[in-house]
């Protein structure tokens, strides 16, 4: 059977740009022209796309397995996770795909509640290296969503943190921001589970020194929860001067920053300036609504399934993708160049 990389090469198109055709992406940006000669070329290899195959009767009906890195209640101190995994799995219904949900047993293993065989497998977040096998141990094809264990055998889809974290500060210096500070963890889990340095901060401590403008003074580290948040600033308020504006690294730790600045009558953006990161309802419906780096999570979903398909075709070469993010500005913002009115 003909593959996306044949048709690509005969198309003198990407192997990508052959499957957004193929799989009718209207947020593709091609020529008709160029559309019409990937279909006929498709046509004349008999290629079938997962979604035409899905429509067959006779076609094989592929079972999905998802696995979320923390466990339900963890999950709630952070709803990006559950998001991705709610945008996946529509996605998957979409294009006919059946999604089985992986959980952990007593002994911290990743099991299927039926006998189904699994397809492939899409893990949402961080995994040691023992759950890794677990997934090994049901198939071979394997995407992972927001970390990237091992680029030279897994797909993998993670955003681009150096790119987000650049438009915040420099969108903060473009308003007249000098004093900006970071909150958030120094430490999280790497792509194995194991503890390294953020890679958000990383970056924000880079582009300030970069401008020589980074203080550690003002930088607030907490677990990346509302809880730890609210309770990490407060301590950082007894003690220290607030910057001018803070970059928060996640929307979970945002709700937790907002009720400790209330409390304490210091008003958003006239007296600190906020941006946050991955844009969830929490930023959007905060009071005042949060300027934040948004993740295309429906993109991230889509690549994810573009990625499968591929494993699927029997494509070679692994393929780590670097999603793109943006800042939605909202009301937490303070442009001090204009001053006060």
């Amino acid at each position: 059977m003909a593959t996306l990389k044949e048709i690509a090469e005969l198309s003198d198109v990407s192997i990508t740009t052959v499957s957004r055709i193929l799989n009718n992406d209207t947020t593709l940006n091609v020529s008709n022209k160029t559309k019409e000669k990937v279909i006929e070329i498709a046509n004349k290899l008999n290629y079938k796309t997962i979604g035409q195959r899905y429509k067959d009767r006779k076609a094989k009906k592929y079972k999905i397995g998802i696995a979320q890195m923390f466990e339900l209640e963890e999950q709630k101190k952070d709803i990006y996770y559950i998001m991705m995994k709610n945008i996946l799995e529509e996605v998957c219904l979409e294009k006919g795909i059946e999604v089985i949900s992986l959980f952990r047993n007593k002994d911290k293993n990743f099991i299927k509640i039926n006998k189904k065989k699994l397809d492939g497998i899409f893990p949402i977040g961080r995994f040691t290296l023992e759950e890794i096998a677990d997934f090994e141990s049901y198939t071979r094809n394997i995407v992972f969503i927001d970390s990237s264990p091992d680029e030279l055998t897994y797909h993998s889809i993670i955003p681009n943190y150096q790119l987000g974290v650049r438009i915040a500060l420099k969108h903060f210096l473009d308003k007249g921001h000098k004093d900006i500070g970071f909150i958030g963890s120094k430490y999280t889990f790497g792509n194995t589970k194991e503890w390294e340095i953020d890679s958000r901060y990383v970056y924000f401590k880079s582009f300030l020194e970069g401008h020589n403008l980074f203080n550690e003074k003002y930088i607030v580290e907490c677990e990346m929860n509302s809880k730890s948040g609210y309770n990490n600033i407060i301590k950082f308020l007894k003690n220290s001067k607030l910057p001018s504006a803070f970059f928060i690294s996640s929307d979970a730790i945002a709700s937790g920053i907002l009720k400790a600045f209330s409390e304490k009558n210091i008003r958003i953006p006239e007296d600190v300036s906020i941006i946050t990161f991955n844009d969830t309802p929490l930023s959007e419906f905060a009071t005042p609504a949060l300027s934040s780096i948004r993740i295309f999570m429906r993109e991230y979903a889509d690549a994810a399934i573009r990625l499968m398909e591929e494993l699927w075709e029997g494509e070679h070469g692994v393929k780590k993708v670097i999603m793109p993010c943006n800042l939605i500005e909202r009301e937490s913002v303070k442009d001090k160049n204009i001053g006060d009115i």
